[in-house]
């Protein structure tokens, strides 16, 4: 099944939306992706993840300080119940990864 991600605008910042799997082949780039939205708000849709792996999952948690540390807006939006139980198997909810610090 092809997969597309999105980006689109709005009032939040720019609403891009996770792909359906983020599983170790995703993890560059979905890295690649987040990297290239650096310094603007971000709203992460996970309503259409279906397969969540830990490698992403660090990602995301890396990404969430990374816009902390600059100010600027990040969340996640819709989050599906494959990527909600997919945290949960790692300990995790969706507004854990947002609070996570990263040890530098």
């Amino acid at each position: 099944m092809a997969r597309k991600s999105t980006k689109t605008s709005s009032a939040e910042g720019t609403v891009y939306a996770l792909p359906e799997v983020l599983d170790l082949k995703a993890a560059t780039p979905l890295a690649e992706k987040l990297m290239s939205l650096r310094g603007q708000n971000i709203v992460l849709d996970a309503s259409k993840v279906e397969r969540l792996g830990t490698q992403c999952v660090q990602i995301l948690i890396a990404a969430a300080a990374t816009w902390k540390d600059e100010m600027a807006a990040f969340s996640i939006a819709e989050p599906s119940d494959s990527f909600t139980s997919g945290l949960q198997v790692l300990g995790l909810t969706p507004q854990a990864i947002l609070e996570k610090e990263v040890a530098q």
